[in-house]
C-alpha cells in the first residue's frame, strides 16, 4: 500500500483534484480530501509538495518499430542546419557501423537547412558511396536515396509514380514501395534490439500506453511479430501497455492474427501529406492550382474494406490530411455502418488536418474519433510560413482542435513518431499554443486528456486507465510543477519525474532473454 499526499489531477469526467490518494496491490482503493483513519495509521504519505500526481501518459499514433530503429539503431538529420550538417552526420555515423547491409535513416527537411531544398542523390553518394542509403523526410511521405539503394530497388519501385531517378528522390507510391523494400533490408536482431530497448525511452517521457502502428516491408510482416511478442514481454515484466494496429487492407490476414485492429498509415493511407503536397483536397493547392493532391486507392476499394472490416468487428483507423480524404474516410466508415450498424465501433481518423464543416458534424453523428498530432503545428520542420503559402486562408482552419471538441468528438493526442518525437508534453504543448489560430488552442485541462484519457478510450482501455479513479489501475506520473498553475506558453518547463504502473515504479532494461522468458512464461497479455 502506497499514499500520496498533494496536488492529485484525477482527469476524471468531472476533472476532480484531490488531496489523497491510496494505492493497494496495483490499484487505487481512495481518493479523497482527507485521509480515513484506515489508511492514517498505516504509512506515511509520500509528499507531493510542488509536484503533482496524475494518470500516465499515452501516444494515440505511432509507428513504433519505425520509430525505434531510428532512436536506438539508424540516426536523425532533423537538426541538421545545412546540407553539409546532414553529410557530417552520415560520415560520423558510417565510421562507427561499417558493416550494416543498408542504412535508414530519417528527418531531412527543405525548411530546415538554409539550402531550403532536400538533399539530393549525389550529395549522398559524396559521403556514402559503398552501401545503401535511404533517409525519410521529416513528414514521412517521401524520401531521398543514395545510388547503391537506388540499383537495389526492384523494377516496380521505379516505375512507379513519385520515382525521381536524377535526385534519387521518392514520393507519392514510390516512396511507399520504396521504404518497404528498405525495411526488408534490416537484419531482425537489429529490430528485436529497437524495440526492446524504445520502451525505457518512452517510458522517460512518462508513456504507459501506446498505439503501435506496424506493418511496413519487413518479409512475412516481421514488425507485427516483433512487437506483438515483446510487448507482451513488456507487459508482464513491467505493466507497460501496447495496442498494436495492422496497416493492411487484408482484412483476413488481420483476422488470422486475432488482432482486433486495423489500419493506420502506408497501405490504409488514403492520401499524402502537405510537405510533399499530396494531401487530397477539395480545392487545388493555393500554389498550384493544378494540383489537389492524390488519393492512394479507388473509392470502392476504401468501402469495401470498411464494410469487410467492420463487419469482422475490427476497429479500423485511416490516415487522412486533407479534407478531400477526411470526406472519403467519413463516406466509408458511414457506409461499412449503415451495412452492419455498431454502437460502439471506435473507428477513427488519423491526423484529420483539414476539415469540412458538414464532415464535422458527420463525425460526431457517427461516433469517429479523432487521433491528432498536435506536434506537428509547431514543428520547425514544416513552419507556417510553408504552409501558408500551399493553404492559403484554408491555414487557419487546420487541425481544429477546439472546433472538434466543441462538436462532443472524442480527440486524442499521438506524436506520430518518428515524425515528431514521442513527448507528449510537446504534443500538450502545441494543442495549447494553436499557431495557426489561437482561437482553435484547448485548454491545459483538454490537453492533459488527450494524453491521457482519451488515449485509453480509443484502445478500449478507460475502463481500466486513463483518468485516476477509485478501481482502476494505478497507472501514474509524478510531474515536477502543475500544469494547470502555468501559463501555455511555459508547458515545455513540465518534466516527467516517476512514471508507476500498476502502482509499481517503472524499472528500466530488459535483456533479450528476458523477453524470451517473458513472451513464453506465465499468462498471454493483450495486445
Amino acid at each position: 500500500m502506497r499514499i500520496y499526499h498533494g496536488k492529485i489531477l484525477s482527469l476524471d469526467k468531472n476533472n476532480t483534484v484531490y488531496n489523497y490518494l491510496v494505492e493497494d496491490k496495483g490499484r487505487i482503493v481512495y481518493l479523497g480530501n482527507s485521509l480515513p483513519i484506515e489508511y492514517a495509521n498505516h504509512n506515511s504519505p509520500l509528499e507531493l509538495g510542488n509536484r503533482v500526481l496524475l494518470p500516465s501518459f499515452g501516444d494515440g499514433h505511432m509507428h513504433f518499430s519505425n520509430w525505434a530503429l531510428i532512436a536506438v539503431s539508424y540516426f536523425d538529420v532533423r537538426d541538421a542546419r545545412d546540407i553539409r550538417e546532414i553529410q557530417e552526420i552520415i560520415q560520423k555515423y558510417m565510421t562507427r557501423n561499417k558493416k550494416l547491409k543498408a542504412i535508414i535513416a530519417f528527418g531531412v527537411s527543405k525548411h530546415s537547412v538554409k539550402e531550403k531544398r532536400l538533399i539530393e542523390r549525389q550529395e549522398l553518394d559524396e559521403v556514402c558511396p559503398d552501401m545503401p542509403l535511404i533517409i525519410i523526410c521529416y513528414d514521412g511521405h517521401s524520401a531521398v536515396c543514395n545510388t547503391k539503394m537506388q540499383e537495389k530497388f526492384p523494377d516496380k519501385v521505379k516505375n512507379l509514380r513519385g520515382f525521381i531517378e536524377d535526385k534519387g528522390h521518392l514520393f507519392s507510391e514510390a516512396y511507399l514501395s520504396g521504404t518497404d523494400y528498405a525495411a526488408s533490408l534490416v537484419p531482425s536482431l537489429d529490430l528485436v534490439k529497437s524495440i526492446v530497448k524504445s520502451f525505457d525511452l518512452l517510458a522517460e517521457k512518462g508513456i504507459g500506453l501506446i498505439h503501435a502502428t506496424e506493418g511496413i516491408g519487413f518479409p512475412k510482416d516481421l514488425d507485427i511479430t516483433l512487437v506483438s511478442l515483446i510487448a507482451r514481454a513488456r507487459a508482464k515484466k513491467n505493466r507497460f501497455q501496447t495496442r498494436l494496429f495492422f496497416q493492411t487492407m487484408e482484412v483476413d490476414k488481420v483476422i488470422k492474427r486475432k488482432l482486433p485492429r486495423i489500419g493506420g498509415c502506408f497501405a490504409t493511407a488514403l492520401d499524402g501529406c502537405f510537405g510533399a503536397c499530396d494531401a487530397a483536397l477539395h480545392e487545388p493547392y493555393s500554389n498550384d492550382q493544378d494540383n489537389s493532391g492524390i488519393f492512394f486507392q479507388k473509392e470502392k476499394e476504401v468501402f469495401e474494406f470498411a464494410k469487410k472490416a467492420n463487419r469482422a468487428g475490427l476497429q479500423i483507423e485511416m490516415h487522412a490530411i486533407g479534407d478531400a480524404a477526411v470526406s472519403r474516410a467519413v463516406k466509408a466508415i458511414e457506409t461499412a455502418l449503415l451495412d452492419y450498424p455498431r454502437k460502439n465501433h471506435r473507428h477513427t481518423i488519423i491526423h484529420a488536418c483539414l476539415i469540412l464543416p458538414d464532415d464535422l458534424k458527420k463525425i460526431a453523428e457517427l461516433g469517429i474519433g479523432i487521433t491528432l498530432q498536435p506536434g506537428f503545428l509547431i514543428s520547425p520542420l514544416e513552419p507556417v510560413e510553408y504552409l501558408n503559402e500551399i493553404l492559403g486562408p484554408r491555414l487557419k482552419e487546420s487541425s481544429p482542435l477546439q472546433s472538434i471538441l466543441n462538436a462532443g468528438i472524442h480527440l486524442s493526442g499521438g506524436s506520430d513518431a518518428p515524425v515528431t518525437h514521442p513527448d507528449p508534453i510537446e504534443g500538450i504543448y502545441g494543442a495549447c499554443n494553436h499557431p495557426y489560430d489561437p482561437d482553435q488552442s484547448v485548454s491545459i485541462m483538454d490537453a492533459l486528456k488527450m494524453y491521457t484519457y482519451e488515449v485509453a478510450w480509443t484502445s478500449f482501455d478507460e475502463k481500466e486507465r486513463g483518468s485516476l479513479e477509485i478501481g482502476k489501475l494505478a497507472d501514474m506520473i509524478i510531474l515536477n510543477h502543475n500544469p494547470l498553475k502555468l501559463e501555455s506558453k511555459k508547458l515545455r518547463s513540465l518534466k516527467v519525474e516517476k512514471l508507476f504502473l500498476n502502482g509499481k515504479e517503472y524499472e528500466t532494461g530488459m535483456g533479450l532473454m528476458g523477453m524470451l522468458w517473458n513472451s513464453f512464461s506465465g499468462r498471454k497479455e493483450r495486445i
